[in-house]
């Protein structure tokens, strides 16, 4: 199953639950709070409940709460995109804050940003044009280094993230934890902060590098919600709003299709 939760109205999060392999919604609740989603899953039997073998959440703590409360046999598993976007975003608060100190450099650092989150290995390293705020022919790499060498602070948190990025790519958990162990002196505040945070994550993170599941089915989930809220102008009560999600994502929309060598292996 899928966790996750979108804006229903003003100051209101919806709880959404999905399958994490068909992308159909099992249910929605009208509210995110621990106290009352533990009392909407209880209506569950614990048999049923037990049966759940994989839940897919962001970093919002109370959902792990709510796991080990209801669902005692089910692996947290960490969404991959959110594991990047904590770093990234810190990464790039590590720029601006140079950024912001460094007038010289000003318009460089804030015109390249993308360049500084992008991983090392798809920087282009051969092809050499003009770039504005440069006189010189250079290449996607040349401006990383030329940036980073403008602070050490900058370098270092680059590098951590880099190797943290590598990592969740390649599934490497043994590097992935070496990683967030090893002794990072001279980073930034934020990426300090991470740092932590990932360790506090970590027994399940590494659920996420073993296992294929992600929020993936669960973000187009959210989009579709989203957009039928937008076209209908708002709904008079939450149980026609849900209604009208069900009927959209369980009867509408296409099922995947299965590969040819699946196909093939069901009809032996």
């Amino acid at each position: 199953m899928c966790f996750d939760e979108f804006t229903y109205k003003k100051r209101v999060m919806a709880f959404n639950i999905c399958d994490a392999k068909t992308g159909k919604t099992f249910d929605l609740v009208e509210d995110r709070k621990l106290e009352n989603l533990i009392k909407y899953f209880r209506y569950y039997t614990e048999e049923c409940r037990r049966k759940v073998k994989f839940i897919v959440i962001d970093m919002y703590t109370p959902y792990i709460s709510l796991i080990k409360e209801c669902f005692p046999n089910a692996k947290i598993i960490i969404d991959t995109f959110h594991i990047v976007q904590l770093i990234s975003r810190s990464l790039n608060k590590t720029r601006i804050k140079i950024m912001r100190e460094n007038k010289e450099n000003y318009r460089k650092l804030k015109r390249y940003w993308r360049l500084i989150l992008t991983s090392r290995f798809d920087l282009d390293c051969s092809y050499w044009k003009k770039y504005l705020c440069f006189k010189n022919l250079m290449t996607e790499v040349d401006i990383v280094d030329y940036l980073l060498s403008l602070s050490p602070e900058l370098t270092a948190s680059y590098n951590l993230y880099q190797n943290i990025l590598y990592a969740i790519q390649t599934k490497d958990y043994y590097l992935l934890k070496t990683t967030l162990n090893h002794d990072y002196g001279s980073i930034s505040k934020y990426m300090k902060t991470s740092i932590n945070t990932l360790k506090e994550f970590l027994p399940y993170i590494k659920n996420t590098l073993e296992n294929p599941y992600n929020n993936g089915v669960m973000e187009r989930n959210n989009n579709t919600c989203k957009l039928i809220k937008r076209i209908a102008f708002g709904f008079r009560n939450f149980r026609n709003f849900k209604a009208r999600i069900l009927i959209a994502t369980n009867y509408f929309r296409k099922q995947k299709e299965l590969p040819t060598f699946q196909l093939a292996t069901l009809n032996v």
